[in-house]
């Protein structure tokens, strides 16, 4: 058993009790050693003064170190109740958000779905004519746009599921850099043609070492990159960027689109989150694709930064260790 602590009320009593024996036998002592009454009534003046003035110290004493700790109990209670109403703030923000995707997905599923219900009750009435005509094929085109489109959703669901659940695999290795970037931003040629957008990639001599996941990777950029070209005008411009120090690994996707307002950019990649006024979510936007990417960067090991001005464009920065601890690069 541990020793028991002295709190204010036990050294009380303790004192009390050693005041009361030393009172008991001074007195008995001064009656044994002093003959002389007058000389006695004076000591024994004095010892009660004395006494008067320890008792006076051990009182303030005590009553110092109760205010003490009345205050440090009032400290945590009021820290505990801050961390309750945070909590309780952070859950009913959680909670609204959360019913705002489900109300989003729910008007995403659902337009999709119609379309595919609408194609097929068509094809199967045979409005018009014979299976066979002509325009069955661009009904066939809409109901294979529209399953497309909900297999994204889907798949966008479900990663962000696994991601945060953490049961995303990844399998990190030493990237060759350029030709992953090269690859990855020649993806987007068709899309920056259609809008007349130039497309750029600036990477330094020696193109700096990376050790990460090649799926999430790929994932991570296409992302960005898509952002970037959908939110980018006609004639606007897209740059893919690297750099690093040894340590770090860094990433940029610039673009000359539509910028995000400052109040907005501590949001943007919140999951199930979709703000009207935010142009990185966009009407047919399910708002996972930055969460997603914060997700696997942060999973990494590393972190996402913004820049942006509105109508200027913007500016997203990945930066990933170079190598993942425990891997060789």
């Amino acid at each position: 058993m541990g020793k028991k602590k002295l709190t204010p009320a036990r050294i009380a009593a303790i004192y009390v009790l050693f005041g009361a024996l030393w009172i008991l036998f001074s007195d008995a002592a001064l009656r044994a050693l002093v003959a002389d009454p007058a000389l006695e009534s004076r000591l024994q003046t004095f010892k009660g003064w004395f006494y008067v003035l320890v008792t006076g110290a051990l009182v303030f004493w005590l009553a110092r170190r109760m205010c003490d700790r009345l205050e440090a109990e009032n400290a945590e209670r009021r820290r505990a109740e801050e961390a309750l109403r945070q909590a309780v703030d952070e859950a009913e923000r959680a909670n609204r958000a959360k019913s705002e995707f489900l109300a989003a997905m729910s008007h995403e599923f659902r337009t999709p779905l119609n379309a595919i219900l609408g194609f097929s009750a068509m094809l199967k009435a045979q409005y018009q004519g014979p299976i066979g005509a002509d325009s069955y094929a661009d009904y066939a085109d809409g109901i294979h746009k529209s399953g497309a489109l909900m297999l994204a959703l889907v798949e966008d669901i479900l990663d962000m599921s696994e991601i945060e659940a953490g049961k995303r695999r990844m399998a990190p290795e030493p990237l060759e850099l350029e030709q992953i970037l090269s690859e990855c931003l020649k993806s987007f040629g068709v899309q920056a043609a259609d809008k007349n957008i130039a497309l750029g990639l600036d990477l330094p001599d020696p193109v700096p070492g990376l050790t990460a996941d090649r799926v999430s990777l790929l994932q991570i950029l296409s992302n960005l990159l898509s952002n970037a070209v959908k939110y980018t005008p006609p004639g606007g411009r897209v740059d893919l960027s690297a750099g690093g120090d040894g340590a770090w690994t860094w990433l940029a996707v610039a673009d000359t689109g539509v910028g995000i307002p400052a109040a907005l950019i501590p949001r943007v990649t919140e999951p199930f989150t979709r703000a009207q006024a935010n142009p990185h979510v966009s009407a047919q936007g399910k708002g996972l694709g930055l969460a997603i990417v914060k997700s696997l960067i942060e999973a990494h090991g590393g972190r996402l930064a913004f820049e942006s001005r509105p109508g200027m464009g913007t500016r997203v920065t990945v930066h990933l260790p170079a190598a993942i601890a425990g891997t060789a690069a």
